[in-house]
C-alpha cells in the first residue's frame, strides 16, 4: 500500500460525502475517483476502495444515529449536576462553556453575570473538570434567521449539542472539583499560562502572545483581524502546521545539544505532541499537524514504508474516523486543503534548485489557490495581495514573533530585569506590524469578491485550480496557467452581476428595519435603513470584547455572500438607531453612490454623524421629499412623503412608493398615524400590492383608514423576535387581518425574499416552519 494511501482517503472523503451529503458533489467526487482507479490502478486498490468508501459510510451513519438527545423538547431542570468539560470563557458579563450532564450529553451553557462580585467569585473558582448542581431551563439554539449567515444551531449540532441551557443563578457553593482529568488539567494549565501573558505582557503583544502560544485569539483586536483577514494571511494568527514545525524543530536541536541520544528525543516529542495539543487548544489544524509529526517521527524511527502523502493520508482518516462531522470544520477544510496542495505540488514547485524567494512565491501561490473554494463558500471573498503580504508577514512571524513570544514567556516566570525592555521593544513592532497590514489591507482590490458560489459554480472554480497545476507541472507560462481559472472567476462574476433575477430582502437585524432592492442586469442596488442597536451604557466590567454588531455581523456578511461591493443609493428614513445605527460601516466597507436622507433629519446627533462620515468619504448626501424619483428599465422609485422640509421624527420619515417586479410598493419607514392622514389627504387612493408596515407593527402605525386607502395584498412587518416593545401589536394584526391583507413577520419567518424578473416574482421566507420543531 505504499504511495497508495491518497486512495483511501479519498475512499473516506467519498463515504462521507455520501453520508452526509448524497447531492452532485459527491456523485461526482465518487465517479471521477474510480475512473482514475480503473484507469491507472490494479484491482485490488479498486477493492480496498470500495471498502473505505463503506467503513466511513457507515462510521457517518453511526454518528447520525448516536448524535441524539436525551430531551425531546424545552424544559425546566431542578439541581442538575453540570461538570465544565472546558474551561470556562468569561467575556464580559457573559458566561460559556460546554457543561455535560450526569446522563453524558453535553450542553452550551450560556450564563448572563448579574454582578461584578460574582464575576470575580466565578473567575476564582470555575475551571475544567468542576461541577456544579445548579437549576435552568434548556432552550434550542437560533438557526440562522438570514439566508447564508451563520447557523448556530446546526454549529452546535456538529459538535454533538443540541441544546443551549441558561441557569438561572451559579453559587460557586454548589461547585465542586469532580476529579480532574488529564485533558482537564492541561486545559486548566492553558488558562493559567493565558492569564500570565495578561498580567506580564504589555496589551498589545499580550493579545498576539496568547494567539501563538495557546492559541487563544479572541484578545486579537476587532480591527487587527480585519486587516489579517484583507491580507490573507490570518492563519499566522492561529497556531497552525508551521509553528508545529518549528516547535518540533527547535526541540528536536535542543534535545541533541543538550546531549540526549534520538531515541530519547523521539519518545520526548512523541509525549510532548499530544500534550501541546491540548495546551494550544486542539483546533483541527493543530490536531492535523501533530498527528502528521508523530507518523513522520515513527516512519523514521521503525523505517516505515510511507511517502509524505501517505502521511497526510492516514492523519486525514485518524481525524475522519474519530469524527466524521469534522469535515465541516473550516480550518479542517482549509488545514487539509492546503497541506495536500503542498504536498502534491512539492516535487514540482518547491525543490532544492529554486531560489528561496521564488520558493516562498510557489507556497503562497498553492496556499492561495488551493484555499480559495473554501474561502469562496464560506467567508465569500478571498485575498488578491496574499502572495506578497506572505512574503512580508511570515518571515516576520517565524523568524522574529513567533520564537520572541516564546522565549518572553518562559523568561516571565524568572522575572530578569531586561523583561519589561525587551517586551516593550517587541509591542512597539506589533504596533507597526499592525499599522502595516491596515495600510496594506485598506488598499483598493485587494480583496476578490466572489458572492455564495453555487455547487456548480464550485465545480468550475475548482476545475480551474486543477486545470493550472496540471499545465503548471508541465513547465507552461504562470499567466497561460491560470488563464481557465480566470475566465471561470470572469465569468462567474459576470453572471452574478448581470443575473436576469432581481431580488427584495427584508434582512432579519432584529428590531429595526433594513431592506434590501436589487435590480435585474444590475440596474441599480438600493438600500433602505441599515438597521442598528440601541447602545445603553454598561459599567465596564460588563463590556464584552467583541460586542455584536447589526453592520459587522450581520449585513455585511449577506451583502457580500450577494456579491454586492456597491450600493447605488443608500435611503435613510429617518434618525432612529435601529434604522441607521449601521449605516457608519457599511459606509467604511462599502462603494456608497449617494445617501438619501429626509430634510433637516442630520440635526440629531446620530444622523449627522453618518453625514459627516459620508463627507469624509466623498459620498455625496441629499435631502429628498415628496415628488423627488427616479426611473429606469426596471422599474420606478418616487418619493410621497414627506412634504416638508421640518423633521420632527417618526412622522418625517422617507416613504417610498415604487413599481418593480410586477408589483406595486410603499416603504413606510416608521410612519405613524399622523403622517398616514398626510399621505390619505395628498393622494386620495394609493393601489398598493405589498406594505413595508410602519413602525415594526406599533398600534401608532397603520390606521384603518390608511389600510383601506392603499388596499395591499401583503404587508411585510420587520421586528426583532421577542422584542421588548411587544411590536407588532394585536390591534395592527387584527386590522391587517380584517382587511384580508396577507401578512408576514421577520420576528417569526426570519429574511423576507421577493426574487422577480420583470414578469414578476415569487416570496420566499428564510424560517419556513413552525419554530416548535424538535431538534
Amino acid at each position: 500500500m505504499s504511495g497508495k494511501w491518497v486512495f483511501m482517503a479519498l475512499a473516506a472523503f467519498t463515504g462521507i460525502l455520501l453520508s452526509f451529503e448524497l447531492h452532485l458533489i459527491s456523485i461526482l467526487v465518487l465517479s471521477i475517483i474510480i475512473i482514475r482507479i480503473v484507469h491507472r490502478e490494479s484491482f485490488k486498490i479498486l477493492i480496498f476502495y470500495f471498502a473505505f468508501v463503506l467503513l466511513f459510510f457507515f462510521a457517518s451513519e453511526y454518528t447520525k444515529v448516536t448524535h441524539v438527545s436525551y430531551y425531546k423538547s424545552p424544559a425546566k431542570l431542578q439541581a442538575v449536576v453540570l461538570t465544565f468539560k472546558e474551561y470556562p470563557q468569561i467575556d464580559g458579563n457573559r458566561l460559556k462553556a460546554v457543561a455535560v450532564s450526569p446522563q453524558k450529553e453535553k450542553f452550551m451553557l450560556l450564563y448572563k453575570i448579574p454582578t461584578e462580585g460574582e464575576k470575580d467569585e466565578l473567575v476564582r473558582k470555575l475551571r475544567a473538570g468542576t461541577a456544579c448542581t445548579v437549576d435552568g431551563k434548556l432552550v434550542w439554539p437560533e438557526a440562522n434567521r438570514n439566508e447564508h449567515a451563520f447557523n448556530y444551531e446546526q454549529y452546535l449540532k456538529r459538535m454533538n449539542i443540541h441544546w443551549i441551557f441558561e441557569p438561572g443563578s451559579i453559587s460557586t457553593f454548589d461547585c465542586h472539583s469532580s476529579g480532574t482529568s488529564l485533558t482537564a488539567t492541561l486545559q486548566n494549565l492553558r488558562a493559567l499560562g493565558v492569564q500570565v501573558i495578561e498580567n506580564e505582557f504589555p496589551e498589545k503583544l499580550a493579545s498576539y502572545a496568547s494567539a501563538l502560544i495557546f492559541g487563544e485569539r479572541s484578545f486579537i483586536s476587532e480591527e487587527a483581524d480585519h486587516s489579517y483577514k484583507q491580507l490573507g494571511v490570518v492563519h499566522l494568527l492561529a497556531i497552525s502546521g508551521l509553528h508545529v514545525g518549528i516547535i518540533v524543530g527547535s526541540v528536536f536541536f535542543l534535545c541533541i545539544w543538550a546531549g540526549m541520544t534520538r531515541e530519547t528525543v523521539f519518545w520526548t516529542l512523541f509525549f510532548l505532541l499530544p500534550v501541546y495539543a491540548v495546551l494550544s487548544g486542539g483546533n483541527p489544524p493543530v490536531i492535523r499537524a501533530v498527528i502528521m509529526a508523530i507518523l513522520i517521527l515513527s516512519a523514521n524511527r521503525w523505517r516505515l514504508p510511507l511517502s509524505t502523502l501517505d502521511i497526510f493520508s492516514l492523519s486525514f482518516m485518524l481525524f475522519l474516523l474519530f469524527d466524521p462531522l469534522l469535515i465541516y470544520h473550516i480550518g479542517f477544510q482549509l488545514s487539509f486543503a492546503v497541506s495536500f496542495a503542498l504536498t502534491v505540488s512539492s516535487a514540482y514547485f518547491l525543490h532544492q534548485k529554486v531560489h528561496v524567494i521564488l520558493q516562498m512565491i510557489n507556497i503562497s501561490l498553492i496556499s492561495m489557490l488551493s484555499s480559495l473554494p473554501i474561502l469562496s463558500y464560506h467567508f465569500y471573498e478571498f485575498s488578491l495581495i496574499s502572495i506578497a503580504a506572505n512574503l512580508l508577514f511570515v518571515p516576520f512571524y517565524t523568524i522574529i514573533l513567533l520564537p520572541a513570544v516564546f522565549l518572553l514567556f518562559a523568561i516571565s516566570f524568572i522575572k530578569l530585569p531586561f523583561f519589561d525592555f525587551v517586551a516593550g521593544v517587541l509591542d512597539g513592532v506589533v504596533h507597526f506590524s499592525e499599522k502595516v497590514a491596515s495600510a496594506a489591507g485598506s488598499m483598493p482590490y485587494s480583496m476578490f469578491l466572489t458572492g455564495k458560489p453555487s455547487a456548480l459554480s464550485m465545480i468550475f472554480i475548482v476545475g480551474g485550480i486543477l486545470i493550472f497545476f496540471v499545465l503548471r507541472e508541465r513547465r507552461i507560462h504562470p499567466l497561460k496557467c491560470a488563464l481557465p481559472l480566470i475566465l471561470v472567476l470572469t465569468a462567474y462574476s459576470a453572471s452574478q452581476k448581470y443575473s436576469p433575477y432581481g431580488e427584495v430582502v427584508f434582512v432579519d437585524v432584529g428590531q429595526g428595519d433594513s431592506i434590501l432592492i436589487k435590480l435585474p442586469y444590475n440596474r441599480g442596488v438600493y438600500m433602505i435603513d441599515t438597521g442598528g442597536q440601541l447602545h445603553f451604557p454598561v459599567a465596564e466590567w460588563q463590556e464584552r470584547r467583541k460586542p455584536f454588531k447589526v453592520g459587522r455581523d450581520t449585513l455585511l456578511p449577506f451583502l457580500k455572500s450577494k456579491k454586492i461591493s456597491r450600493i447605488d443609493k443608500l435611503i435613510l428614513t429617518h434618525s432612529d438607531a435601529d434604522h441607521i445605527g449601521a449605516a457608519d460601516e457599511l459606509i467604511s466597507e462599502l462603494k456608497i453612490g449617494e445617501i438619501l436622507i429626509s430634510p433637516n433629519s442630520w440635526e440629531k446627533p446620530m444622523m449627522a454623524d453618518i453625514v459627516n462620515r459620508a463627507f469624509e468619504e466623498k459620498i455625496k448626501v441629499k435631502e429628498v421629499k415628496a415628488g423627488y424619483g427616479w426611473e429606469n428599465k426596471s422599474g420606478s422609485f418616487y418619493f410621497v412623503y414627506p412634504f416638508d422640509d421640518e423633521y420632527e421624527g417618526n412622522d418625517d420619515s422617507l416613504v417610498l412608493h415604487a413599481y418593480f417586479g410586477g408589483l406595486s410598493w410603499l416603504f413606510t419607514g416608521d410612519l405613524e398615524k399622523g403622517g398616514e392622514q398626510e399621505v390619505i389627504s395628498a393622494y386620495g387612493k394609493l393601489e398598493i400590492d405589498v406594505l413595508k408596515v410602519g413602525h415594526h407593527g406599533s398600534r401608532g402605525s397603520s390606521s384603518e383608514p390608511f389600510i383601506q386607502m392603499i388596499s395591499p395584498e401583503y404587508a411585510v412587518i420587520s421586528a426583532g423576535k421577542s422584542n421588548r416593545y411587544g411590536h407588532p401589536h394585536a390591534e395592527v394584526l387584527e386590522i391587517l387581518e380584517g382587511e384580508n391583507v396577507r401578512t408576514v413577520r421577520t420576528d417569526e419567518s426570519g429574511a423576507i425574499h421577493y426574487r422577480f424578473t420583470s414578469k414578476g416574482g415569487t416570496f420566499k421566507t428564510v424560517l419556513p416552519y413552525d419554530s416548535a420543531r424538535s431538534p
